[in-house]
């Protein structure tokens, strides 16, 4: 893996964990809304707003998930080269 691969990686795993803690949040967040004020906020406004923040989040964490495993990964093929020499 190249080095800027690798440090895009790492940008992915310290961006992405956040992102999708506040995405999945703002899906909690959205959905209590309409459920507390439904009046106040149209059900099909509230939907649009929750499920497109769980798509964000899912988008977002399994992002997190890649990056890691890729930079695992790598550190085991590194690990495997040093042994091997």
């Amino acid at each position: 893996m190249s080095k800027n691969a690798k440090y895009l990686r790492w940008v992915g795993v310290v961006a992405s964990l956040p992102t999708s803690i506040y995405a999945g949040g703002s899906f909690i967040f959205y959905t209590w809304l309409n459920a507390a004020e439904p009046e106040r906020w149209p059900a099909e406004k509230a939907a649009i707003w929750a499920y497109s923040s769980l798509v964000i989040a899912i988008v977002f964490l399994s992002m997190f998930v890649y990056c890691v495993t890729s930079l695992i990964k790598e550190a085991n093929r590194r690990y495997r080269e040093k042994q091997s020499t």
